[in-house]
């Protein structure tokens, strides 16, 4: 079974949140964002962390001894 069309997906819609996170944290709306940015984007970055460098790594072993 060929896993290539399902890994570019689930690259395509990491890269979209990343870029979409990225963009309310540049221009947020919410008036009290500054103050509780710090926290958000704390929380952020873990959740990036534990999800997209694991994929990441075994996307490429994967690929490597499979």
């Amino acid at each position: 079974m060929n896993m290539l069309p399902y890994l570019i997906i689930g690259g395509i819609i990491c890269v979209a949140a990343l870029i979409g996170t990225i963009m309310v944290g540049v221009n947020p709306r919410d008036d009290e964002y500054e103050k509780k940015s710090g926290k958000h984007f704390t929380n952020l970055s873990i959740i990036y962390a534990v999800t997209f460098i694991p994929a990441l790594i075994l996307t490429v072993v994967y690929y490597v001894y499979f």
